[in-house]
């Protein structure tokens, strides 16, 4: 069969005269391989994939050294699997043969023979084979033959271990003081339990010890599930070391000293398999990067924008970072300083050091949520000269179509040829592997809290992808809780913090400022001749030249009805004690205080007139209306915001309702609400936000005011949406209006009075020490103790 290859290696693509074959031999196709990589399909019962290569050093073009294409691979796949020994060919069928060199033959039979092994050796060997191919074939064959059998997983990057289905993880979630509004009444945990992909089962503590004993019975049984009970009934776990560490935590969990993570994971799909960081045994801490020319933090010749001064300073830093061999940074600059124009700057450098010859030419990509792709463009092309970062895909929505491949799965090297590549967070999740194996230059994620998550499938695939250097954006680095920043920084700076569980121990469970003091040194100073891995600025520090902002507190006492509705809502609260009890209160209180009944069927006079809020609200939006300005409401009752529109409509005698962007609205429209709005001429006009889907992104700088009209939890979302005005590109004074309702006779213990003070000292304590801005047990203990009383 060999020589049969040989003779068809040297014979023509075409029969001509002068050379005749037998049509049996030019019928076959003859494949040769010579190198093998591994894939791994992981599960209860892993299976070794091998696929087939050329010797890179043997072909024209190394590129791409697959010896079969797709459809063949899986034919190989099953006739490997069908022997119990390595064979030195294979007929996949059609006339089609492939041929193993002699090492691989036997480099194979290794493979095959792991194959049998249990599930944990098949892992361990597929991290690391080589050390056992070479224990076998060392007498026969040198180290060159033997290192050349085997090629590292693709182009995946080296934190990437290879494929297998994704097996959501069972990881342990513990409700804490600190952790968000609503939490325990003393410093044991309220609520505890397992999430399982999006479900979270809830376990009492009585429950913890038998679930634990469940699991290690079914571990050491080698059952492949275990049941326990759970406060949501009977449920089914892997039977994994996973699981049982997960249910151990939640015993841990129960004394106050214990760690505990928190994770939310997505449905099996196949996924890349990494080292995430979470413990000691998957911390991944790369090398640092080669750079072969160093930047310089002149402005480039592609930037058609002055840079402001912080934003010089920020592109020095990434350039710094860049220089240092950092593999990535954080920059949570304040909203509003402009983080794209700066990212935008440095891959300008990148780009034209690429054209230049200086630095190989890659493919660049942005990872954002779908409704700041569009504005993304829109900087691109507002502060670039022509023809800028280049060559534009578009791979998500309809846009993937164009780089499918066979079978409609995305194909990675139609992207290779790019110069710079939009895509959305679930599409990365959902095409992670062709994701992978093209190396970037640059990665951006932009609103990176997106990836705040350990463990779940968005950040996975954010966390594998094989990248020169990755920037996180965000101004909110720290929303719920201080894993959130590990998580982010490990996804673009691995391993700089250490493992997960080691992080919490010393940072989230302590309650000392040192700690978190010690921690922000660490970030904005860096070590070990590293650049500093976060730069955060905010606006009314380091940039100069905005304009003045106005905050204003406008208080309204409430009219009987509304007065009467939360009186009513104040003393049923004061009969209930349960912490979801005063929730639901804290809640109802929340909504009387913008409005008692607003499905009532009222003159508008008057249904204005029921609401201290409401009326404030068109007190200014009348000033608003007389100086011919623009507004933007953030409300996030969604019937509330219909309800506001057709009243400011009918007011103002306005051709059209004022436009919405709610959680409704979907990217490219969100997009030309914000366009409409902001090209809207000098006539009045307002805008009515949603704070959680308003509050990121978005340009508004049309709007002179921001108004308040109902208050978020988290003091940060806020800030967010007052920054959808008041940042760069404002050039006229922005006013933001607070409106608080008045209980008549108990003014400074109304709701609105008690939660302003509350975010207030959020706000502060976030700014200073990193500390999380969402609201914790102790804040909820004390907003219901000082409203109700």
């Amino acid at each position: 069969m060999r020589a049969v290859l040989r003779l068809k290696d040297v014979l023509p693509e075409q029969t001509t005269a002068s050379v005749q074959s037998p049509g049996a031999l030019l019928s076959l196709r003859l494949v040769y391989a010579d190198a093998f990589t591994l894939d791994l399909a992981d599960g209860d019962e892993p299976e070794l994939i091998p696929f087939l290569r050329r010797n890179p050093a043997d072909l024209d073009d190394p590129g791409d050294n697959a010896a079969l294409p797709d459809a063949q691979q899986d034919q190989f796949r099953g006739r490997f699997n069908q022997f119990t020994a390595a064979r030195g060919r294979y007929a996949l069928g059609g006339g089609t043969y492939v041929v193993l060199s002699k090492p691989l033959q036997e480099a194979l039979q290794v493979v095959r023979e792991v194959q049998s092994h249990s599930a944990t050796g098949k892992r361990e060997f597929f991290r690391n084979p080589r050390p056992l191919i070479a224990a076998r074939l060392g007498e026969a064959y040198n180290s060159t033959v033997i290192e050349n059998l085997f090629r590292e997983t693709k182009g995946y990057s080296d934190r990437v271990l290879g494929l297998g289905l994704w097996q959501p993880k069972v990881l342990p979630w513990v409700q804490r003081p600190g952790g968000n509004w609503f939490g325990p009444e003393d410093g044991a945990p309220s609520a505890l339990g397992l999430r399982v992909g999006d479900r979270s089962l809830r376990i009492a503590t009585e429950q913890v010890a038998p679930a634990v004993s469940a699991v290690e019975s079914a571990v050491a049984a080698q059952r492949p599930r275990a049941t326990i009970a759970t406060l949501d009934g009977q449920v089914e776990l892997p039977a994994t070391e996973s699981t049982l560490s997960a249910v151990r935590a939640l015993r841990d969990a129960i004394t106050p000293t214990a760690s505990r993570d928190a994770a939310r994971e997505k449905e099996p799909i196949e996924a890349l398999l990494i080292l995430d960081g979470v413990d000691d045994d998957s911390l991944f801490t790369p090398a640092a990067r080669h750079r072969p020319t160093q930047l310089s933090a002149s402005p480039p010749m592609l930037l058609a924008t002055s840079l402001k001064l912080h934003q010089e300073q920020g592109l020095t830093w990434l350039c710094t970072a860049w220089n240092s061999g950092a593999p990535g940074v954080l920059l949570a600059d304040d909203m509003g300083l402009g983080k794209t124009l700066q990212v935008l700057a440095f891959m300008a450098t990148l780009r034209d050091e690429m054209r230049a010859g200086t630095i190989p030419a890659k493919p660049m990509l942005i990872v954002a949520p779908t409704g700041l792709l569009a504005n993304w463009e829109a900087e691109h092309d507002r502060h670039l000269h022509a023809p800028g970062l280049g060559r534009l895909a578009r791979a998500f929505g309809t846009g993937l179509k164009q780089f499918a491949g066979p079978g409609k799965r995305m194909e990675p090297a139609l992207l290779q040829g790019l110069d710079w590549v939009l895509t959305t967070y679930e599409t990365l999740r959902d095409n992670q592997a062709a994701f992978a194996d093209v190396p970037f230059a640059l990665i951006a994620f932009d609103e990176a809290q997106k990836i705040k998550n350990p463990g779940v499938q968005m950040t996975h695939a954010a966390k594998g992808m094989n990248a020169d250097f990755a920037i996180a954006m965000t101004g909110t680095p720290v929303e719920n809780r201080l894993a959130d920043l590990w998580c982010i920084l490990d996804t673009v700076h691995p391993g700089l913090l250490g493992p997960l569980k080691a992080f919490s121990q010393a940072y989230e469970a302590s309650t000392e400022p040192e700690k978190l003091a010690e921690l922000r040194r660490l970030l904005e100073q860096g070590r070990d001749r590293l650049t500093a891995p976060m730069l955060r600025r905010l606006k009314i520090d380091h940039l100069k030249g905005l304009p003045e902002k106005r905050e204003r507190r406008a208080q309204r006492r409430m009219p009987e009805a509304q007065a009467d509705a939360y009186r009513l809502a104040i003393a049923g609260a004061r009969t209930i004690s349960a912490p979801s009890a005063k929730l639901i209160a804290l809640q109802s209180i929340r909504r009387i205080s913008l409005h008692p009944d607003p499905d009532a069927p009222l003159p508008d006079a008057d249904y204005i007139g029921r609401s201290a809020r409401l009326s404030a609200c068109f007190d200014v939006l009348d000033e608003v209306a007389h100086h011919r300005e623009k507004a933007l409401i953030f409300l996030d009752d969604l019937s509330m915001q219909a309800n506001l529109a057709a009243l400011i409509q009918r007011r103002y005698r306005l051709p059209s309702a004022p436009l919405l962007i709610n959680g409704g609205v979907a990217g490219l429209d969100r997009q030309r609400r914000v366009d409409r709005f902001q090209n809207g001429g000098s006539e009045f006009d307002v805008m009515i936000l949603s704070p959680r889907a308003g509050g990121v992104g978005l340009t508004l700088t049309a709007a002179t005011h921001v108004i308040h009209l109902s208050r978020w939890w988290n003091p940060a979302v806020e800030d967010q949406c007052t920054d959808r005005a008041y940042r760069i590109g404002q050039n006229r004074p922005v006013t933001v209006h607070t409106l608080l309702a008045l209980l008549p006779g108990a003014e400074d213990d109304s709701f609105d009075v008690r939660l302003d003070d509350l975010l207030s000292r959020k706000r502060r304590l976030s700014r200073e020490l990193l500390q999380p801005p969402a609201g914790g047990d102790q804040d909820r203990d004390e907003l219901f103790q000082r409203v109700v009383g």
